[in-house]
């Protein structure tokens, strides 16, 4: 298949799975753990032994949306993307889905899987099983419909055992890489316990992706809280893709590039134009410091990546942090995304710079990593 366009950072999401799907591929052990979708007062939503996962389905909570995103939800409804409701859900529907794809002018994606859920249960054994069977369920996906896309595994925040267990076994079905909830870890990237799901990556040479879930910012008190709400939300929506920062420099200080050369980490929806800033940074405090034989920029050029959707900037910063290292992705089907306007979008973004660069960054960077065959 020829590609021009690849989205690197696309998404199925929780809400848009097959209903039954976990409780109907569950170990008999583990049915009465698995998610299963109710009928509230607000609408479909999504449950697991008493945890609210969220929303089933095209309900949308539109007090949370910004005057962007409630533009975007317009788009989506004008293009058709609620519409075929008898065919199922467009992302998780591959005719659908491709049908989308077409119209954004997207040739193939890199499907991002269930970014919460590893935070909201507390079970490991729950959540291990989850992720087993969405994880079948995402390589299947991808085999019935190739060159079309690339599946990220779900792997367990919690246990680094069943991490690299988890990763070993995505690799063996299909899948292209990993996707790690860092945010709901309990313990940094950098500590020693992670160590084995590091080496798993390098040996199968699956990339692991941080996909953020937005920084959060300090809060006033619980009895104050109606008073600020839109300021905080407001404030954690702007921060929202500066967690990258702490990826980034987790992973290259704390070495694991060094011991790992062909460990690949990437900065999921993390965006570009802070990324020069740490990079010098890193470079400034960090460079000689012991166990590492490079500069932090030369790690960042030879193992990492970063993902953006919608940044107008973007093309001025993609020198000074590398062409090589930068992969666009149009965040279908978020509303805080870029679908069905990714062609716009991309020239709004790209549209100055070298046309050498701007093929790495929309095509050429996404299919080196993860497989796809130019």
């Amino acid at each position: 298949m020829s590609y021009s366009i690849i989205s690197g950072d696309s998404h199925v999401d929780l809400r848009f799975m097959p209903e039954t799907i976990f409780v109907d591929n569950a170990d008999p052990s583990m049915v009465d753990k698995m998610p299963y979708v109710v009928e509230t007062e607000n609408g479909k939503h999504w449950m697991a032994t008493g945890t609210d996962l969220g929303i089933a389905g095209h309900q949308t909570d539109k007090n949370t949306f910004s005057a962007e995103m409630d533009y975007r939800h317009k788009r989506m409804l004008d293009e058709g993307f609620f519409g075929d409701v008898d065919k199922g859900y467009h992302p998780t529907n591959a005719e659908l889905r491709i049908r989308d794809q077409e119209k954004d002018g997207v040739e193939a994606e890199v499907l991002y899987g269930l970014l919460r859920v590893g935070k909201q249960l507390n079970d490991r054994t729950q959540v291990n099983e989850i992720f087993r069977i969405y994880n079948d369920w995402a390589a299947q996906f991808c085999k019935e419909n190739p060159g079309r896309f690339a599946g990220l595994a779900c792997v367990p925040n919690h246990d680094p055992n069943a991490a690299s267990i988890e990763l070993e076994r995505s690799a063996r079905i299909g899948l292209k890489g990993a996707d790690f909830g860092v945010g709901g870890s309990g313990r940094p990237i950098y500590h020693k316990d992670w160590e084995i799901l590091w080496q798993t990556a390098n040996d199968t040479g699956l990339p692991i992706s941080f996909h953020t879930t937005g920084l959060i910012p300090m809060k006033v008190g619980s009895d104050e809280g109606a008073e600020y709400d839109g300021v905080f939300h407001n404030v954690r929506t702007v921060l929202f893709q500066l967690s990258g920062a702490e990826f980034v420099t987790s992973t290259i200080i704390s070495g694991i590039c060094e011991r790992y050369p062909n460990f690949k980490f990437v900065l999921g929806e993390c965006g570009v134009s802070w990324l020069p800033y740490v990079l010098d940074r890193m470079d400034h405090e960090c460079d000689g410091m012991k166990g590492l034989t490079m500069k932090p920029s030369e790690y960042w050029a030879r193992q990492g990546y970063t993902t953006f959707q919608y940044e107008p900037v973007a093309g001025d910063f993609i020198p000074m942090i590398g062409p090589d290292n930068v992969i666009w992705g149009s965040d279908y089907p978020h509303q805080d995304g870029v679908w069905p306007d990714s062609l716009k979008v991309i020239e709004e973004c790209l549209g100055r710079i070298d046309p050498v660069h701007k093929r790495k960054v929309i095509c050429e960077n996404t299919a080196r990593l993860y497989g796809f065959e130019l």
